[in-house]
């Protein structure tokens, strides 16, 4: 199993963060895995009022299984305990299952305006972070939620992503935009869930600065070999013994 570095800095400049214990990620590509995430995100919107009871206990949608979403679980002694989807839209029609993410369907002129706004020579390529959930069980666990930044930074940086968009709930578009979000529109009912959002976004240009203001894992070689295990589907330790 691959470790990644911890580098003890914070949201607040100046803040140090205790290393936790027991903490392991898996890229949801296997069905037990996908199982888990759709548990969390059950549980977590179902004690939040989000969404009614659905039988069997998992909350999934038909972005799930397109080839441009991709979704962390975290693990906290072996517990499902938070997870994380990133939905990619690349603006080329010769690709199929890359035109749709939930943002542009709640959001379809703001969304397309800022693709069309991409000036690069290339398709322009928009991330939208969603479902970023914490078991009620781990709810006081503030960590977790550094940790799940962690791994949407390095998959929106290995994806080459513009931008990346949010559709924010409105009591947290203040932490946003500590985080170098800007608003965009809203707020809209978001898909499949009781509450609006309003959309929000941050460009490429500042994910250094935003890298600087989270924790987040080192470049190095063993970590890079860490991230491609990651990908090709291992379940990584979150932090270094």
């Amino acid at each position: 199993m691959s470790s990644l570095k911890y580098q003890t800095t914070g949201l607040v400049r100046g803040q140090v963060l205790d290393r936790p214990e027991g903490l392991t990620a898996k890229l949801a590509l296997d069905e037990q895995t996908k199982a888990d995430a759709f548990s969390i995100r059950h549980a977590s919107y179902l004690s939040g009022g989000y969404i009614d009871p659905i039988p069997g206990g998992q909350f999934s949608d038909a972005d799930d299984f397109l080839p441009n979403s991709r979704c962390v679980v975290i693990y906290k002694h072996g517990r499902p305990a938070a997870s994380v989807r990133l939905c990619t839209l690349i603006d080329d029609p010769a690709l199929t299952g890359w035109s749709e993410i939930p943002a542009k369907r709640i959001f379809p002129e703001e969304v397309m305006a800022l693709a069309g706004g991409v000036q690069t020579g290339r398709p322009a390529k928009l991330t939208e972070i969603n479902r970023l959930v914490r078991h009620p069980d781990f709810t006081n666990d503030f960590m977790l939620v550094f940790v799940l930044y962690r791994f949407v930074s390095f998959l929106v940086i290995e994806e080459g992503a513009d931008m990346m968009l949010n559709c924010v709930r409105r009591n947290h578009t203040p932490f946003y935009k500590r985080m170098h979000f800007e608003y965009v529109a809203g707020p809209r009912r978001y898909a499949g869930v009781k509450f609006e959002t309003n959309l929000m976004l941050c460009p490429s240009a500042r994910y250094d600065q935003l890298m600087s203001d989270i924790p987040f894992v080192a470049t190095d070689a063993s970590t890079k070999q860490a991230y491609g295990n990651l990908l090709a589907g291992e379940t990584v330790k979150v932090f270094m013994d």
